[in-house]
């Protein structure tokens, strides 16, 4: 299979000339070896094969033999043998040369046992990228008319953009998922990947690594919060809120430290990625809402846990508005990254919200709201977001570049209200 570009491989480039090492991590299979392998020229894979389990072994006992490869060197699952960490840190500050070693992993050390092999952040010696699921663009779904880049650089532009794409189209899309295993499959059966993938994720990994955690193995329980998850996902469910929603009775709640450690655990495997609050100044007294959003990193794995397929999605617009938002921020997430940018919600204490922020690094933000497809919502997004940008403190921060509404739809334009309304199917980078 032909390999498709990734909107991070520039990413990775970048960083292979400003680092001597580059950890990319992400849910597994997202991409980050494929996408890796197009930048390295030896490779090492620590997986859970006989072969892996054996350099596993090797790499524990002697970490710097085994990075007597070629550069760039990549270092597969390099959380399967942590001394690795210190002795790539070590190695590139003897070499004094950049792009040394590509580190992937879809986990990050989480038991005592392994944090205690790592006795050195990587600061300086090892950058970090955040890869993810291959986003609408990458897929081929959006068109990618709308780039957010020339938004940001050219204010308010006069955009008339048409898509093809049917409510039906975003519904697949949302239900098939971004991985790259299955990007070219449009029939039925690559809505069963995201199936297979979750039961893979509650009954092999997960398990491993709770058994590494000293947790007791429990692939029901696991499974029960990634469907409660799913269920608030969009929301800012409280933790105590999903406590209860996986309880088995009114009576006797689920354990709060068993909770608090199983979130911990599907964190660090990438398959929980909250949205943070966004801070920003404002001119009134209303308070901001610090509680993050509850999403996946992946949304097919939402839908995957909440037994859904395309049409139930269809039958159902309140949940299919839930999950299509996840599905737009999965996709913000991949863009920002591409522009140096950090995604963020904003609520506040009177009820306005933004369903994303996006802020680069030069303090430049833009806005949005996502709704599926009903004309009056798309208006009431408008209004949310304009009520919202009133309410800033410019004596401190920069305006907005751009406010947008994202949707299902198929039109993109610049409406009179100053606000852009776009399809999905049409945004890019």
């Amino acid at each position: 299979m032909k390999y498709k570009e990734r909107i991070s491989d520039k990413q990775l480039q970048k960083l292979l000339r400003l680092s001597g090492a580059v950890l990319v991590s992400g849910v597994k299979w997202c991409g980050k070896t494929t996408s890796s392998r197009q930048f390295s020229k030896s490779e090492v894979c620590l997986d859970n094969s006989e072969e892996g389990k054996d350099l596993i072994k090797f790499a524990n006992a002697m970490p710097s033999d085994i990075l007597n490869r070629e550069a760039p060197l990549l270092i597969d699952e390099w959380q399967n043998a942590p001394r690795l960490w210190d002795a790539v840190r070590r190695e590139v500050d003897n070499r004094g040369k950049r792009g040394q070693f590509i580190l992937t992993g879809s986990s990050t050390p989480l038991s005592s046992e392994e944090r205690k092999e790592i006795f050195h952040s990587g600061f300086g010696r090892i950058a970090n990228l955040s890869m993810h699921t291959m986003s609408s663009y990458e897929t081929g779904f959006s068109y990618g008319k709308v780039s957010l880049s020339k938004l940001f650089e050219n204010g308010k532009e006069y955009i008339s953009e048409h898509s093809d794409r049917t409510l039906e189209d975003a519904a697949f899309a949302l239900c098939k998922g971004g991985w790259p295993a299955s990007v070219d499959d449009d029939d039925e059966d690559a809505l069963e990947i995201p199936y297979i993938l979750l039961d893979e994720l509650i009954n092999i990994d997960v398990q491993r690594k709770m058994e590494k955690m000293n947790l007791r193995k429990n692939p029901s329980d696991v499974r029960r919060l990634l469907r409660s998850y799913s269920r608030n996902v969009s929301t800012q469910a409280s933790k105590s809120l999903i406590r209860k929603d996986m309880s088995q009775s009114e009576d006797v709640l689920f354990n709060e430290d068993t909770l608090n450690k199983y979130l911990s655990l599907l964190e660090s495997m990438f398959i929980l990625e909250d949205v943070e609050a966004w801070s920003p100044y404002v001119r009134s007294k209303v308070r901001v809402q610090g509680s993050p959003t509850r999403q996946l990193s992946e949304p097919s794995l939402a839908v995957a846990s909440l037994g859904l397929s395309p049409s139930a999605l269809l039958k159902d617009f309140r949940t299919f508005g839930f999950l299509f938002e996840s599905f737009v921020i999965k996709d913000l997430r991949v863009y920002a990254s591409a522009l140096n940018a950090s995604i963020y919600h904003y609520r506040d204490s009177k009820g306005l919200e933004a369903d994303a922020v996006m802020e680069l690094r030069d303090q430049r933000w833009a806005m949005f709201e996502v709704k599926l497809f009903d004309p009056d919502r798309i208006d009431e997004g408008a209004k949310n977001l304009i009520k919202i940008k009133e309410k800033m403190d410019y004596m401190h921060m920069k305006e907005p570049s751009f406010l947008m509404v994202i949707t299902a739809g198929k039109y993109a334009r610049l409406r009179e209200d100053g606000v852009y309304e776009v399809p999905i199917s049409l945004l890019a980078p």
